[in-house]
């Protein structure tokens, strides 16, 4: 039997800014749809904040893409 559970959906993001890499995120459920030309911003681990404008996303899997950013 398959429940609910079982069939969680999730989505792995590896953020690049200018060629650098930045952190990997997972997102359960929905997953933000990404669109070049469009500001987006990290949350980094030591509490600050770095948004840039994608310039790519490049699917690795069925489940993990890579975002790439530039700076604004």
């Amino acid at each position: 039997m398959i429940t609910n559970e079982m069939k969680r959906h999730f989505c792995i993001f590896d953020y690049f800014l200018d060629g650098e890499y930045l952190k990997w995120e997972e997102i359960e459920y929905e997953c933000p749809v990404f669109i070049a030309g469009q500001r987006w911003t990290v949350d980094l681990e030591d509490g600050t904040q770095v948004t840039g404008e994608i310039i790519e996303t490049v699917s690795i899997s069925e489940n993990e893409r890579r975002i790439m950013l530039r700076s604004c």
